[in-house]
C-alpha cells in the first residue's frame, strides 16, 4: 500500500513499464534472498519488505497501463480482462507454488517463482523496445 503512491507518481512520470520492470526486479530479488537466505530474522524483513514494494509497483502499474492503453469504449472490459488474469495466474502461480514447497522444499518454491519474475522483467524490457 505505502508503495503504491510513489510508483503511480513515477508511471506518470516515467511510463508503466519502467515500474513494471522495477516491480518485477524487486520480486525477482526478494524471491532468490527468500530462496537462499537462512533464517535471519533481519535479513527477512528486509525480503518481505522488497516483495512488498515489488508487489505495489507490479499493482499500480498493471492498472495505469491498462488505463493509457485501452480505449475509452473498452475500458470496463479492460479492467475485467485484467482481474480474470491476474486471478488466473494468482491461482496457477499459488498453487504450484504450493505444490513444490510441500512436495520438494520452500527453496526449489521460491527459485520458481524468481525464474517467472525474470521471464517477466526480460519479456517487458523487449517489449518496451
Amino acid at each position: 500500500m505505502i508503495t503504491s503512491i510513489p510508483a503511480g507518481h513515477v508511471t506518470d512520470r516515467r511510463g508503466a513499464t519502467a515500474v513494471l520492470v522495477t516491480g518485477a526486479l524487486a520480486l525477482l530479488g526478494a524471491y532468490l534472498g527468500l530462496a537462499l537466505a537462512g533464517s535471519t530474522v533481519a535479513l527477512l524483513a528486509v525480503l518481505f519488505v522488497l516483495a512488498g514494494t515489488g508487489k505495489g509497483a507490479v499493482e499500480t502499474a498493471q492498472g495505469a497501463a491498462v488505463a493509457l492503453l485501452a480505449p475509452s469504449e473498452l475500458l470496463g472490459s479492460a479492467f475485467g480482462a485484467l482481474a480474470t488474469i491476474q486471478s488466473f495466474a494468482n491461482l496457477a502461480a499459488s498453487a504450484l507454488a504450493g505444490a513444490l514447497w510441500t512436495l520438494v522444499s520452500p527453496r526449489v518454491a521460491f527459485l520458481y517463482l524468481a525464474g517467472w519474475a525474470a521471464v517477466s522483467a526480460v519479456a517487458l524490457i523487449a517489449a518496451r523496445r
